[in-house]
């Protein structure tokens, strides 16, 4: 089965989508021939939206390494495209519909046109995440494996050429670039150091959310070596999978002594396992510092504004996520907060802030509520209707 990943994780949303056909995704010829282009992107809570001029009008799309080139029924239904053929596609969640796979004659990005590139089409409505950030389509890894990409986080810059000699790019920062499946998924290899050290290839997935989600399957192998320290388990669910949220079920609430990507180290990683057949590098590692991907040497660099960066901090207690529009808990991590608090438990008021009456899209593209203050008032109400306020102190 060939795997396609579509990951716009929003730290409690990832989409991940499973192609049982064999269908080449290797389409989109890059012109001109030589080229190097800059985009300027904005970055909505951490994730990256481009301008795609198709047919004389600009869409925004997201740009997402961790995913295959993707359009809206609405875009589709817009442009002169051919379809190619209908697939059989399941979600992170197992959640299976049909998805039309089409080509797009030409699509431009800065002053570089892609000729008869290959897309799959989303055909639902009233969609989470594309509402949320207002995007017509993904820009994936599929697109980019005749490129060098590069990301400049500080300037919000983003480069596609196929000449490193344009880059200052540093070989000291340098290491292998694993490029996976007909989707070119791009794969790095971390280290990861606790009482014993261990290494992952993970993807590198700039549609995730967080640093570091490892997948519960690596989990099981790395727990041997005594790497990870297990805060805690919970049993609930905070994936959203392209057709729905997934099923509840056991994860673990995980701390890592030290990661290092390219030599470059992170100190007191926390992070939560999830289901997925893939541990990944997301987003938030652009906080850190300059990355490119160069696809056609098959080389990752890496080169932090920090050479040694700490990542203590304090931890909320449990994982929210968003279920039928609404804010809900989704893990209790705290063994305290496990007596009052359930999977499930609709979040109503925030120290005052009414929920109910916020935006959904306010939980997804802007900063985090529950990151402004260290002492929370929050109100819950339960299955039964029944409300409930706690103080949570993160610790």
């Amino acid at each position: 089965m060939t795997k396609i990943i579509i990951s716009f994780c929003l730290s409690i949303i990832f989409i991940q989508i499973a192609i049982g056909q064999n269908y080449q995704f290797k389409t989109g010829i890059p012109s001109p021939k030589n080229y190097y282009t800059e985009i300027k992107y904005e970055d909505v809570n951490g994730k990256i939206i481009i301008p795609i001029a198709i047919e004389g009008k600009i869409y925004r799309f997201l740009f997402d390494t961790g995913a295959p080139n993707l359009i809206s029924k609405n875009l589709w239904e817009t442009i002169t495209s051919k379809s190619a053929k209908t697939i059989s596609v399941s979600d992170a969640n197992d959640k299976e519909q049909q998805m039309e796979i089409v080509k797009i004659p030409k699509l431009t990005i800065g002053d570089l046109s892609f000729k008869n590139t290959t897309a799959l089409v989303f055909n639902g409505e009233n969609n989470i995440l594309f509402n949320c950030f207002n995007i017509q389509g993904i820009i994936g890894s599929n697109l980019l494996r005749k490129s060098i990409v590069q990301i400049q986080s500080k300037t919000n810059l983003l480069i596609l050429t196929n000449d490193s000699k344009k880059l200052n790019l540093n070989k000291d920062y340098a290491s292998n670039l694993i490029l996976v499946g007909k989707q070119s998924s791009p794969y790095i290899s971390i280290n990861l150091n606790g009482e014993e050290t261990g290494s992952e290839n993970v993807l590198f997935d700039t549609g995730a959310s967080g640093l570091y989600d490892l997948c519960k399957r690596n989990y099981n192998i790395l727990k041997q070596k005594k790497i990870a320290e297990v805060i805690s388990t919970s049993n609930g669910s905070s994936t959203i999978g392209l057709f729905g949220i997934a099923n509840n079920n056991d994860q673990y609430l995980l701390k890592i002594p030290e990661l290092k990507i390219n030599n470059q180290v992170f100190k007191n990683v926390v992070t939560e396992t999830g289901d997925d057949n893939n541990s990944r590098i997301g987003s938030d590692i652009l906080n850190y510092g300059t990355v490119t991907l160069n696809f056609i040497k098959k080389i990752f660099y890496f080169e932090a504004f920090e050479p040694v960066n700490v990542l203590d901090e304090k931890l909320l207690g449990f994982t929210p996520t968003i279920e039928n529009n609404k804010l809900v808990v989704g893990f209790v991590w705290n063994d305290s907060l496990k007596e009052n608090i359930k999977f499930g438990d609709e979040i109503i008021e925030v120290n005052e802030i009414d929920i109910q009456s916020q935006n959904i899209c306010d939980f997804i593209n802007k900063k985090s509520i529950f990151k402004n203050n260290d002492t929370l008032n929050i109100v819950f109400k339960n299955n039964k209707g029944e409300t409930y306020k706690l103080e949570i102190i993160k610790k």
